[in-house]
């Protein structure tokens, strides 16, 4: 891989990072100080505990995010680089601890859809050269308009693996509450973008 092609790729990664992470921090309820750590300040230990967990559960929710999003990216730099069709990351979509029920299937199904539309995507953007990932999106899609309709596919794409996911593994309503403020949360940061990207 080309220096400018490994910035692409590393300007990419980090944008999905930074991203997850915003989204995990608006989705997850942060512990709230109380009168009571003034009080009685033993209770200082029991925040400083929750604030503990709360940062291990962004890292990790916002690792869960970025999954697919890693899996598309490392493929479709494999694919740059070989010049082949790389389905290697199929395997990640796969156990032997899962039964091949229709759901499950489905599940699968949505997933490699959501990552061959982000292949298509990190590939044009790691073909380009700047020295952020706006110069990377402005210089893919050229108009806002443009970039707007990718975000839609994606977003029409997120919606179905989780559907999938909702359907196969979590039907409660809480896991579809957290989804819905997932959904939610990553729209509005989208939307907060694009005039930086477009301006």
């Amino acid at each position: 891989m080309t220096r400018e092609k490994q910035t692409a790729y590393d300007l990419i990664w980090n944008q999905e990072n930074q991203f997850a992470y915003r989204v995990a921090r608006q989705v997850l309820q942060k512990p709230k100080i109380s009168v009571w750590l003034v009080l009685i300040p033993i209770l200082f230990l029991y925040y400083a505990h929750k604030i503990q967990q709360y940062k291990a559960a962004v890292h990790d929710f916002s690792k869960g995010l970025t999954r697919s999003k890693f899996l598309a990216l490392d493929s479709a730099k494999e694919e740059i680089d070989s010049g082949r069709k790389n389905e290697d990351y199929n395997e990640a979509f796969s156990s032997d601890d899962l039964k091949n029920s229709p759901n499950v299937m489905r599940v699968k199904d949505k997933q490699i859809a959501e990552v061959e539309l982000l292949k298509y995507h990190y590939k044009k953007l790691l073909c380009q050269q700047g020295s952020s990932y706006q110069d990377l999106i402005r210089k893919t899609y050229r108009t806002a308009a443009e970039y707007r309709r990718f975000l839609k596919e994606l977003v029409r794409a997120e919606e179905e693996v989780n559907e999938a996911v909702l359907r196969a593994y979590h039907p409660e309503k809480e896991a579809r509450d957290v989804t819905k403020r997932m959904q939610k949360a990553a729209l509005a940061l989208r939307e907060e973008e694009l005039p930086t990207f477009f301006g």
